[in-house]
């Protein structure tokens, strides 16, 4: 079907519902028409019925008058004088398109008068003579009785013929109201037909339409895509090209007529390559490797070369001499269809660094080598002094103290004291230098005992000072166990020593395993280790404001004089770095008057699991 067939069709059947919509309408007026027929015979009757009322009444009272002599039973023959007229014109008006009716609503309105005149005579001749009946008010009243007969009969014609065409327009409205619903729902049938058959066929018409122009209009898509695609790709790989920080240069092979390379032509560079070579893209797209950068020829040409006819990738670092100016490179060339694509990067910074670094390294190494050669002078050179003073302290105040006032005898006391002091840092230093340097090696260390030989090792000072040590579950720990000891005696000590006046120390140390990420809430740490033993040294001490609690772990930090506490300064210093020998780590929390938490945690080994867990 073509578009005029579509049009035609249209037409007709537009055409065929502007006819049922006229024939419908014609339905529903004469519907209408029928149903106000009806209503108006029934207000005829209706109108008739309140005639009589009044008439009725009237005379009822001219009755109850004659009688009674009394005004009263007037009122209802005044009021029926006053209605009757509206009343009868009212019935005109709807008799006028019926001429049968017409003629008897117009007997009726003179049979309604006649009545009324006879009525309005009774009174006047009660009022002349009195209550009783004359001959002329008898005549009166058969006359009366005659024409209320005729009013009667004529109402009766009245509301026959209203009942005739009452029915008739009953029976025309019953078939009005059959026709017009089947009327309706025909129109909306054949219009959703319509419009369905319409529909159909546009949609066919369309589809026709639509295979005519796919094979097109696909060429069209695909052609647009195409072009698309290799915008899209030509555009990425220019971003990522230019998102390198890297140089990146694409050469092609020029070939001589044997076949051999004479030379490479630039097709492609990024951004960086610009910069870095500091040439700008006109000035070298197109050229020849050799005329653009001919400190090239020889080694680099070569392995260029060399990667076009192998395949194999050629990667060096090299010093280049660069518009004057020598810069080292880091080349890495791969074989890209006949020519190659080369990545380069400026290193003269981290040449430089390198360079430094190696000589730190020298200088740190040397610096170690001395600290080595101090250990051990520390250990022989100067402790061998120290005991000798020592000794002849011991030997003068034994044998000359009552030679020797109260002056030498303090004199030669202040000395062993100093002379103590002196061999205790010595001794703590040479502790601090051995941490990173211990032969022993790690396994796993049990708290338990080594809280246990803390205690005896410490047992005059927890005598002395009446303290307390409360020990909770403790796992155990991978370390070196002298050193692990040597870590938690520091911290007892510590607790044991800076403790408040007249109150016994109280130490409490608990442990418990956690997580890596508990871990890493307070501590900087790698997640290297799934899991880390933590254990807590807390004291009720003198405490320390925690704005020094990352001071305190420095070598000779001390928060009070040494006449004050004593101590070398060195304790806690040699806890950090045998903590961080072991890969954990320390914190403290602490306030003045309260007491210290000391945290540590030590890292469990993946392979061994979760250690055995001591009470």
């Amino acid at each position: 079907m073509n578009l005029n067939s579509l049009r035609i069709l249209f037409s007709l059947i537009i055409g065929l519902l502007i006819i049922l919509c006229i024939w419908t309408y014609w339905n529903l007026n004469n519907y209408i028409s029928s149903v106000d027929k009806v209503r108006e015979a029934n207000h005829t009757l209706q109108l008739t019925t309140q005639i009589l009322s009044l008439i009725k009444d009237a005379e009822t009272g001219h009755r109850g008058y004659q009688l009674s002599n009394d005004d009263q039973y007037l009122e209802p023959y005044y009021e029926a004088k006053k209605e009757l007229p509206l009343k009868l014109d009212q019935l005109d008006s709807l008799s006028v398109d019926h001429a049968d009716l017409l003629i008897k609503v117009d007997e009726f309105r003179k049979a309604i008068d006649s009545q009324l005149a006879i009525i309005e005579q009774i009174p006047q001749e009660v009022q002349e003579k009195g209550s009783r009946l004359s001959s002329e008010e008898l005549t009166l009243l058969s006359q009366g009785k005659a024409n209320m007969d005729l009013v009667r009969s004529i109402a009766e014609d009245i509301n026959i013929l209203s009942r005739n065409e009452a029915q008739e327009e009953e029976q025309e409205e019953g078939v009005f109201k059959k026709v017009t619903p089947i009327n309706l729902l025909v129109v909306a049938l054949i219009a959703f037909g319509g419009v369905l058959l319409l529909f159909t066929r546009a949609v066919l018409l369309l589809e026709q339409r639509d295979k005519k122009s796919k094979n097109l209009t696909e060429a069209l898509e695909d052609l647009k895509k195409a072009t698309e695609q290799t915008k899209q790709v030509s555009d990425l790989l220019r971003n990522v090209l230019d998102s390198s920080r890297d140089g990146i240069m694409a050469y092609r092979s020029i070939r001589n007529a044997a076949g051999e390379i004479e030379d490479f032509q630039l097709v492609l560079a990024n951004r960086a390559a610009f910069l870095i070579t500091n040439r700008r893209e006109s000035e070298i797209l197109g050229q020849r490797l050799l005329d653009l950068f001919p400190g090239n020829k020889g080694f680099l040409y070569e392995e260029y070369s060399k990667v076009v006819e192998s395949g194999e990738d050629f990667k060096t670092e090299i010093e280049y001499l660069l518009d004057g100016k020598y810069i080292w490179f880091k080349i890495l060339a791969t074989k890209f269809e006949d020519g190659f694509v080369v990545t380069f990067s400026d290193i003269t910074e981290d040449k430089a660094t390198g360079i430094k670094l190696a000589n730190y390294t020298q200088e740190l190494k040397r610096s170690n080598e001395d600290l080595e050669q101090f250990a051990y002078v520390a250990s022989h050179d100067l402790q061998e002094p120290l005991r000798k003073i020592r000794s002849f302290g011991d030997r003068l105040l034994t044998k000359y103290r009552d030679q020797l006032d109260e002056t030498g005898q303090n004199y030669i006391d202040r000395m062993q004291v100093a002379a103590k002091r002196m061999q205790n840092l010595i001794e703590d230093l040479l502790a601090f230098s051995r941490i990173t340097r211990s032969s022993e090696l790690p396994g796993m260390v049990n708290m338990k005992e080594v809280f246990e030989e803390i205690q005896e090792d410490l047992f005059d000072q927890i005598a002395r000072t009446k303290a307390k040590i409360e020990i909770e579950g403790l796992p155990d720990v991978l370390g070196v166990k002298s050193q692990v000891q040597r870590l938690f005696q520091n911290l007892v000590n510590n607790g044991l020593k800076f403790s408040k006046k007249d109150h016994p120390p109280l130490i409490r140390i608990s442990g418990k395993i956690i997580s890596a990420v508990e871990a890493s809430k307070d501590f900087k740490i790698s997640h290297r280790y799934d899991n880390y033993v933590q254990i807590i040294v807390s004291d009720n001490g003198i405490g320390f404001n925690e704005r020094y609690k990352d001071q305190i772990f420095n070598v000779f930090q001390r928060l009070h004089g040494k006449n004050e506490f004593e101590g070398t300064g060195i304790g806690l210093a040699i806890c950090k770095k045998i903590i961080l020998h072991h890969g954990g780590a320390i914190r403290v929390e602490s306030e003045e008057g309260i007491g210290s938490d000391f945290i540590v945690i030590f890292p469990l080994n993946k392979q061994t699991g979760n250690p055995e867990h001591h009470e």
